[in-house]
């Protein structure tokens, strides 16, 4: 997701359909209805002179509250029937970033994500360095010290989550494969200073938590080079042994087409990484902002899932857009890749 004052905005939630189909008339409908109700709260952030952490951290916490998504309220539950989240912020004006990991009764695991990473620039006593990544209890107590929301696991359970965990159950138990969603909801954005953001969040340990892995935001030297966010979902395993996030920002950084870019990025450092050799289908996607010296924004989504959910929106804009991105029929899931976009002009851009 993506959203900015006078900029291109964009809000996204990321869907990849294992074990659900999102292309289904209803389950498209929601989605979509969801993807925009993030956009708004995102651009209703910028929209009061907010930055784009404040924006990302706001459209994820949208997506974190959905039971559609397997982030936050209504996640996939673990064997012993309890909600754990991750997320992680970047801030691209000072490149700090924080997440947190397997966190239990936290409202948003955003918010810990959040929290940490403004803390970064604190000075501790002792010659301590603020952590950029809590876990576990550790990660709970923090949030507590932070003021954060905690409610008790029976509040983050969904009848969704309920009816899955008891089915997945079974199956995990009779030694019968388990699939279960991948979904990751994700948010990138511009604010009217130039700078981006991004943020991730998930309900199962991956990438989501993991510093160049789910998220990543670099606009510390706009005035003198692109800018570039990226928002990473699908199987957590492949994200993190490819570091896709980082990658696609640092292999997109001074490309002059994005899109062909991507889908090369994505092809030849996912779909064909050394690091994924043994693995026969290959579970990713990206959302990309992508901002160079004139002004030119560029806002792709990259997948080989079967399908992913994008929602965008300028703060100018009177509704956000939203979309379902879906893997050709041809083509078999985690060994091709699809990529979309939209582009705009920054005024922030022209104007400097």
């Amino acid at each position: 997701m993506f959203t900015g004052l006078l900029n291109v905005a964009t809000i996204a939630a990321e869907h990849n359909n294992l074990g659900q189909d999102i292309t289904a008339p209803n389950s498209t409908r929601n989605i979509k209805k969801l993807c925009k109700k993030a956009c708004r709260k995102g651009a209703e952030i910028i929209r009061r002179g907010g930055s784009a952490l404040d924006a990302v951290k706001a459209a994820v916490i949208v997506l974190e509250n959905d039971p559609l998504t397997n982030a936050g309220f209504g996640s996939n539950l673990t064997t012993e029937a309890f909600v754990e989240g991750d997320a992680s912020i970047m801030d691209g004006k000072t490149l700090t970033f924080g997440g947190c990991g397997a966190i239990k009764k936290l409202k948003n695991p955003i918010t810990l994500a959040h929290d940490l990473c403004i803390k970064q620039s604190e000075t501790l006593p002792l010659g301590l360095v603020p952590p950029s990544l809590l876990v576990g209890v550790g990660g709970l107590q923090h949030a507590r010290k932070a003021g954060l929301k905690v409610v008790s696991n029976k509040r983050l359970v969904s009848e969704k989550a309920t009816r899955q965990f008891s089915k997945y159950k079974l199956m995990l138990d009779m030694h019968e494969k388990n699939e279960t969603l991948l979904d990751t909801v994700g948010a990138i954005c511009i604010d009217d200073t130039g700078h981006v953001a991004s943020a991730c969040s998930s309900g199962r340990v991956g990438q989501a938590a993991l510093y160049g892995s789910g998220t990543w935001a670099d606009s510390f030297e706009n005035n003198v080079e692109s800018s570039v966010a990226v928002s990473t979902t699908g199987c957590g395993e492949h994200l993190v042994q490819t570091q896709l996030a980082k990658e696609i920002a640092d292999n997109l950084k001074n490309s002059t087409c994005p899109t062909t870019d991507l889908h090369n990025i994505m092809t030849e450092k996912f779909l064909k990484s050394r690091y994924l050799r043994n693995v026969k289908q290959k579970m990713g996607g990206a959302l990309v902002l992508h901002i160079n010296l004139d002004g030119e924004v560029s806002l792709l989504w990259g997948h080989s899932t079967e399908s992913m959910g994008v929602g965008y929106m300028k703060v100018s804009d009177d509704k956000p857009k939203s979309m379902i991105s879906i893997l050709p029929k041809c083509v078999q899931a985690g060994q091709a890749v699809n990529v979309g976009g939209a582009y705009f002009c920054n005024t922030h851009a022209q104007n400097k």
